[in-house]
């Protein structure tokens, strides 16, 4: 019981992770100080959800993160 309730609580926070949206990444960021802080979250939610995504999304974020100054 205790391993099913285990990989129930596993797939849950897997669904939670994929389903963030734009929206709330962006407003997350907006809230961060510096530049390498914005970057440093994109960059991350990029690599974490690379799979995921769609490639239009997937070509926003590059886009994102070349004018921070970093590369993919």
């Amino acid at each position: 019981m205790v391993e099913q309730k285990n990989s129930v609580v596993a797939a849950t926070e897997k669904i939670k992770i994929t389903n963030i949206n734009f929206n709330t990444l962006f407003n997350f960021t907006k809230s961060l100080d510096s530049d390498v802080e914005k970057f440093l979250v994109i960059r991350a939610f990029y690599q974490l959800n690379y799979f995921d995504l769609e490639s239009n999304d997937r070509e926003a974020l590059e886009e994102l993160l070349k004018p921070i100054g970093g590369t993919k």
